[in-house]
């Protein structure tokens, strides 16, 4: 998890901004003038910029990501919020597996710990995550976006490749196949985490 996490002075409008990314058509670049032109004019929503990016909503141009354009379906977009967030705030949901419906000054200390910043930030840190969370249905929430097909044979006995019709061989040979989903998330420490568990695992 990234510590340098991005809050609003206040969030009272960023619900709102959430719901207008729905309606309003993918811009090839989510600017200030983009927001202004979605009815949102105070300097403290431009902030919300620095969240989508953080929440893998945009890259560090600005451009629209996947989850982005999946996000403006609004029969699945709570969901993909939900993920975005348990991916961005991994070490947040490690921590507190029900972080999304703890209230902010119950997080507020975590964020200030995590992050080292002052008692006043580490509050708006909190209260952003959860103005975010409520806006997000993690009830469903499909952790993987990608998937890559790993398969581990077993030790396979060298008379498995031959054919020897005068010797039947009782011995069994197997090979399993484990499906690995991704995120879909700008934090690479997340994909390093997820490698190393996955090697751990096998090594056993």
């Amino acid at each position: 998890m990234n510590t340098s996490v991005p809050y609003m002075g206040s969030v009272k409008n960023l619900g709102a901004m959430l719901t207008k990314m729905q309606t309003a058509s993918c811009p090839p670049s989510f600017t200030i003038d983009f927001l202004k032109d979605m009815g949102f004019t105070s300097s403290n929503d431009r902030a919300v910029i620095k969240i989508l990016k953080y929440i893998g909503f945009l890259d560090q141009n600005s451009k629209p990501l996947e989850p982005y354009k999946k996000y403006m379906d609004h029969t699945i977009s709570k969901e993909i919020l939900a993920e975005q967030l348990r991916f961005s705030f991994d070490d947040l949901f490690n921590a507190h597996k029900d972080a999304n419906i703890m209230a902010a000054s119950d997080l507020k200390g975590w964020f200030r710990t995590k992050t080292g910043q002052s008692e006043p930030v580490a509050e708006k840190m909190a209260t952003t995550f959860k103005a975010l969370a409520d806006n997000a249905d993690f009830s469903d929430t499909h952790h993987s976006k990608s998937t890559i097909p790993i398969v581990v044979p077993t030790d396979i006995p060298a008379s498995a490749n031959h054919d020897n019709t005068n010797k039947q061989d009782n011995s069994l040979s197997l090979v399993y196949r484990f499906e690995i989903h991704l995120p879909d998330t700008q934090n690479i420490d997340t994909y390093r985490a997820i490698f190393k568990a996955i090697k751990e695992e096998l090594l056993k």
